[in-house]
């Protein structure tokens, strides 16, 4: 939710509110301006640079748009992106050019091979990524761009487009403008639903769709134990672009109730049933992708639904769990309550999740660290405990492989996670001798959540399985 109060002066009141006003038209105050508005003296400096930036410089608008919907994706801007792409629209960006510039996981276009961009938007997407990403941009993508444009007055501009939106994108996501701190920036070519689907009586899980078509087959995401759909953000832009989505929050997290007892893998595998079910999917789908507790649960849906689904996904999973883990999960549940607070077991958990040495901008001091800690860390306590326990003494292998004969089977781990790549190894080695048409892929460099820190890897193995 925001982080500081709106202020909306009544007209007439303030010189600055009024000022605003007279630029955004028939608008009104955004919130963005009724956070600015805390600080008058910074928000009639923000109304000018902004007015500038938007309507007062020679760039195409087509260019202006492109660079600032960049912007809003890398930088996880929801209320920026949103607010531009009907703009972008306008200007002329196809729905097919904003999916390009939604996905942070695929090659982007370059100017001598730009479809379906122009050459100079593909010179103008890398020039803004580049300066966003890495802020030093390279001489050879300023050089690029320059090809496209009339004078330095246009590269300065440009260079202010993205300097500005970025600011305006740190102020948006630290100060949660527009309450959209649990939203993700939306999918293009897909509409986009959302939907909290009772399970059991009390028990309802927030589901979000992403259709692209009746035709396109349809993928169901399964997050880990204490975190929420948003995981999968780095991956979902690329996978809208052939399949049909569904993520969801499992019990006790993001925005899904806390169950009132504990849960099992059976119980959680179910819920996957009944979203199918109440949403009118088709079935069977083409593929159930789970990590984590998610894999577990993906292992105990081919156990108790078979028919549901075509191919099975399982990350950095096992299918029994060990004896100690048991004592291991009480631990961390006693450590959560202990300190009222999920904040220790976050501290403790990611940087196993992301060891140290692997190339990831999730480790501790990369730029996104503490996206996957804040996950952890705001998960309800009982929410945490009641999912932990489906993790205590499971056994989902007798009779696996029956149940997985006619299936295809994908078991994938980071390379770096601990012991589980010889895990899922051995349980492809199983599979596969009794019949099941199973492989195992690790992803180099990756830890525990390889859809996260190494999501281009992970998907190009998880796309040529899928095909």
């Amino acid at each position: 939710m925001p982080r500081i109060p709106y202020k909306a002066p009544a007209k007439g009141t303030s010189v600055v509110g009024d000022a605003i006003r007279e630029r955004r038209g028939a608008r009104g105050l955004t919130p963005l301006d009724q956070t600015l508005l805390n600080a008058p003296e910074i928000a009639n400096g923000w109304n000018t640079l902004l007015g500038a930036v938007r309507t007062r410089n020679s760039l195409p608008d087509d260019i202006r748009e492109l660079m600032i919907l960049r912007v809003a994706a890398r930088n996880s801007a929801v209320f920026e992106w949103i607010h531009h792409a009907h703009v972008g629209t306008d200007a002329g960006l196809t729905p097919q050019q904003l999916t390009i510039i939604r996905d942070l996981h695929t090659p982007l276009p370059s100017p001598t091979a730009p479809a379906p961009l122009s050459a100079y938007q593909a010179a103008a997407l890398r020039f803004a990524d580049a300066s966003t990403y890495n802020v030093t941009v390279p001489q050879s993508r300023i050089d690029e761009l320059k090809e496209h444009l009339k004078d330095d007055q246009q590269l300065l501009e440009a260079t202010a487009v993205v300097a500005t939106y970025n600011m305006v994108s740190r102020l948006l996501v630290t100060l949660d403008v527009g309450d959209m701190g649990a939203k993700s920036v939306p999918l293009p070519e897909t509409e986009q639903s959302e939907h909290d689907i009772e399970v059991e009586e009390g028990v309802k899980l927030h589901v979000q769709v992403a259709k692209r078509d009746d035709s396109s087959p349809w993928l169901v995401f399964v997050n880990s134990l204490m975190t929420n759909q948003q995981m999968w953000d780095g991956v979902l832009p690329r996978l809208s672009k052939k399949y049909n989505l569904i993520t969801y929050d499992q019990r006790g997290h993001g925005q899904s109730s806390v169950p009132p007892k504990p849960c099992t893998l059976e119980v959680l595998a179910h819920d996957v049933a009944a979203i199918l079910s109440k949403l009118s999917i088709p079935t069977p789908i083409h593929a159930i992708i789970g990590v984590s507790q998610g894999g577990a649960t993906s292992l105990a849906f081919a156990q108790h639904h078979p028919d549901l689904f075509s191919r099975l996904v399982a990350c950095d999973t096992q299918a029994t769990s060990p004896a100690a883990n048991a004592k291991a999960w009480d631990d961390r549940i006693a450590l959560a309550r202990e300190h009222k607070s999920m904040v220790p077991l976050a501290d403790v958990t990611v940087p196993r999740w992301f060891p140290s040495g692997a190339a990831s901008e999730f480790n501790a001091g990369g730029r996104r660290q503490f996206f996957i800690h804040d996950m952890v860390a705001s998960t309800p306590i009982e929410g945490f405990a009641a999912g932990a326990a489906a993790l205590q003494g499971y056994d989902v292998y007798p009779g696996l492989a029956d149940k997985l004969k006619e299936k295809k089977v994908l078991l994938v781990a980071g390379e770096r996670d601990g012991a589980l790549p010889g895990v899922l190894k051995g349980l492809q080695e199983k599979l596969s001798a009794d019949g099941v048409d199973a492989k195992f892929e690790s992803i180099t460099g990756a830890g525990h959540l390889p859809m996260v820190d190494a999501a281009g890897p992970w998907l190009d193995v998880v796309e040529s399985f899928l095909a």
